[in-house]
């Protein structure tokens, strides 16, 4: 890790690393349950709301538990 990089990362990757083994642990639906209930898995969603473009970082680790955010980074649509 560098110094030049964001606290929010440097944050996320923690997490991640929190979250990875237990994730390993879980069926699929218990894993729903963990997103939904678990202060981990909200911090990593409050993260992600900021920075979408980590998604595929975070999917990469713990796998498509977390919702793809609607705002992905890469697309390029703006005015409502």
């Amino acid at each position: 890790m560098t110094e030049n990089e964001s606290p929010d990362h440097l944050k996320l990757t923690e997490l991640l690393e929190q979250a990875k083994p237990l994730m390993l642990k879980m069926y699929p639906d218990q894993q729903k349950v963990w997103v939904v209930e678990s202060p981990l898995a909200q911090e990593i969603k409050s993260i992600l709301a900021n920075h979408p473009e980590y998604y595929a970082e975070i999917r990469a680790v713990v796998g498509g538990v977390f919702p793809e955010p609607k705002g992905k980074a890469g697309s390029s649509t703006s005015g409502d």
